[in-house]
């Protein structure tokens, strides 16, 4: 391809259209850049080919990201009305199922109709999240506290499907961050929920806090099936999930809720071998 528009730059004298490509820095980093061949006359006339190329690795990730923000303003305006056809059959629903509750609370068919009613009302909740995001409360939070609260509601779960997790709030006592301690809390339950639905047997999860001078990283890992090495970049786009009863809602709302405090989520994981989410969060310095 190269060999081909220098042909047509030093043969024909034309210039060479912009191409995009990826190439492998001395560091071994690949990045995306942009070729620009242009023929020039060198001295004693000698007809030679000028070429430039630019690094737009951070063009294109800015650009991904505007995208992906056009996305969600759609999808949230389309969520909006999908929420409210939603909420109100499945308020009726729920309704009528606690004025049966006395009589067929044992029923296993009853128990699975609440269950599933319940399950649509979380995805509601999250479209509505989408729709109408709610407005960040900044504060000073204890991050092994908004750990150890999320955590509390898969104990159950967890024992029946033969799972454990092991994680020392004690080891974490000092260390802060400042954000919304009510959707931090929804980002570890949606973590801690995948890490769970990954296990298809028993297994482990481990949750670990590390710092730096200006960060926290908080990793959920656990050793179940993995996430094929082509769709890791695909986790906290619109709708993606490699489930195959899953919406890809809770990643979304998740990236969301850590763009907005400034952090980032590093994903590393290997087929049957399992997965680390690690949510980098700014320390908060407590004086």
């Amino acid at each position: 391809m190269c060999r081909q528009r220098l042909k047509r730059v030093i043969g024909y004298k034309e210039h060479a259209p912009v191409m995009e490509q990826k190439m492998i820095r001395m560091d071994g980093r690949i990045i995306d850049v942009e070729i620009m061949a242009i023929p020039y006359m060198h001295r004693n006339n000698k007809l030679m080919a000028q070429i430039v190329i630019r690094d737009i690795t951070e063009a294109k990730k800015t650009q991904q990201l505007i995208m992906q923000k056009e996305k969600l303003s759609v999808i949230g305006e389309l969520a909006s009305g999908i929420v409210h056809d939603i909420r109100n059959p499945i308020t009726s629903i729920k309704g009528f199922l606690q004025l049966l509750n006395t009589e067929f609370s044992n029923n296993r068919y009853f128990n699975i109709i609440h269950s599933e009613i319940t399950q649509i009302e979380h995805i509601a909740n999250e479209l509505l999240y989408l729709a109408k995001p709610k407005e960040t409360d900044f504060k000073v939070e204890l991050l092994a506290e908004i750990i150890e609260e999320s955590l509390a509601l898969f104990g159950t779960e967890a024992f029946k499907r033969k799972i454990n997790i092991y994680f020392k709030p004690e080891k974490y006592r000092a260390l802060f961050v400042r954000g919304d301690k009510v959707q931090l809390k929804q980002v570890f339950v949606n973590l801690i929920k995948n890490a769970i639905e990954a296990i298809d047997k028993k297994g482990t999860i481990y949750i670990k806090i590390d710092y730096d001078a200006t960060n926290i990283f908080a990793s959920i890992v656990d050793n179940g099936i993995g996430i094929p090495a082509d769709k890791i970049h695909k986790i906290g786009q619109s709708f993606f999930t490699d489930k195959t009863e899953g919406t890809g809602l809770g990643l979304m709302v998740t990236h969301h809720i850590i763009t907005n405090h400034n952090g980032k989520i590093i994903v590393d994981s290997k087929e049957g071998i399992g997965t680390t989410f690690t949510i980098q969060l700014p320390i908060a310095n407590i004086k």
